[in-house]
């Protein structure tokens, strides 16, 4: 058998071994803080629920209803007549007992009423709580569902809307090499349209090309010698053009020019680009171009003629990326408010005489100058190029 001895040697045993471990470091330093914060969460109670409480209460309700009085009257004793005088001491303080253990009833009874109409209560508010609670799950499901509803209904009307804006993203099935081949002509005639170009950035390495297409362009910088790298945003046309030993990328105009170091181009070129950027990104575009072209260094902007009205019935709806055509006199403005030194209007893309209004011979002065107004009007150049210098 254990006895008090035994255990106080074992608990002085316990505690000198610890005290030798703590001294070797086999213990952390805080270990008394963590074992609290460890037993402190460990005995954390969350607060009881509506129906844990009815529960403690019918339960509370029923060890008061079964408890019962029982007086003590035993008349035992090792006193020679002792149990006689027992008797009739216990006869009187019974007769007591029961006088005080009847008002205790009495009492009791009166509590026990109190807490039967205390836990009706009780239920009463856990059934009105949890029949509004489970009203007002109700309701908030009904309402989600409901903006859900509208909210299908206003994505489906942006959605029809964002597609019917020109310029909308599309995903065409057609391969952009067939249609570029198909409405920009040939190689051999874009080589020979944009030569004069690109003679214009001698000097101006490195140049970089937004939206290069099929690449000819990139092709006659790198016959002229001078340094030229392009991005577009088709990895199709990237991939193309890579297989062919062009520096390209894929990325879209403000992104990329964005990320670049101010002043690390020596020329910036974008044909037929800026008709697929929207108002603000137009605006954008040229801040950019004064931003990351270094002084002294040269800016081309092409694009379609909207001065020429025969260009809204043939180059400009062609394409179902254009946004919107960029008037010459508002680009030429962007430019001048940019900051660049010099910015030059250049028509393009004139096209043929058997194509144009035909001149009138003989007819009146006043005929022939309004005749080739109306011509210019509807059959101006197809194109025409900002040519700026920072």
């Amino acid at each position: 058998m254990w006895g008090t001895e035994d255990l106080d040697r074992l608990l002085e045993t316990l505690g000198h071994r610890v005290d030798q471990r703590r001294a070797a470091g086999a213990y952390p330093a805080d270990l008394e803080r963590r074992l609290d914060e460890h037993f402190t969460t460990f005995g954390a109670t969350s607060e009881p629920s509506p129906v844990e409480l009815v529960e403690a209460l019918d339960h509370a309700f029923a060890e008061l209803a079964t408890f019962s009085f029982r007086p003590d009257t035993s008349t035992e004793s090792r006193i020679p007549g002792g149990q006689a005088a027992h008797r009739t001491v216990a006869r009187i303080v019974g007769r007591q007992i029961d006088g005080v253990a009847g008002q205790l009833r009495t009492y009791s009874d009166a509590v026990e009423r109190a807490i039967g109409i205390m836990r009706l209560v009780v239920e009463s508010v856990v059934r009105t709580y949890e029949q509004d609670l489970a009203q007002r799950v109700d309701d908030t499901q009904d309402a989600l569902v409901e903006h859900a509803g509208r909210l299908n209904a206003i994505e489906s009307r942006l959605d029809d809307l964002a597609a019917r804006v020109p310029g909308a993203p599309r995903s065409p099935w057609y391969r952009s090499e067939a249609f570029v081949d198909a409405f920009r002509g040939g190689t051999e005639s874009v080589r020979e349209r944009y030569l004069d170009l690109v003679e214009l950035f001698t000097g101006c390495d490195p140049v970089l090309e937004v939206g290069f297409g099929r690449g000819e362009v990139l092709e006659l910088f790198g016959e002229a010698g001078i340094q030229a790298s392009g991005i577009e945003p088709d990895p199709a046309l990237v991939d193309a053009a890579r297989s062919r030993g062009l520096r390209v990328e894929t990325g879209t105009a403000l992104e990329y020019l964005a990320a670049q170091p101010d002043a690390s181009l020596g020329g910036l070129v974008m044909i037929q680009v800026v008709e697929h950027l929207p108002p603000q990104g137009v605006i954008d575009v040229v801040r950019l171009a004064a931003e990351k072209v270094r002084p002294g260094g040269r800016v081309v902007f092409e694009t379609v003629n909207p001065t020429s009205l025969s260009t809204y019935a043939n180059a400009f709806w062609v394409d179902p990326d254009h946004v919107r055509p960029v008037h010459p006199a508002f680009l030429a403005f962007l430019f001048r408010e940019a900051g660049f030194a010099t910015v030059e209007r250049v028509d393009r893309s004139e096209l043929p005489a058997d194509e144009r209004l035909r001149p009138t011979t003989g007819a009146d002065p006043a005929v022939v100058a309004n005749f080739a107004r109306i011509d210019a009007l509807l059959f101006g150049p197809q194109d025409y190029a900002i040519v700026a210098t920072r």
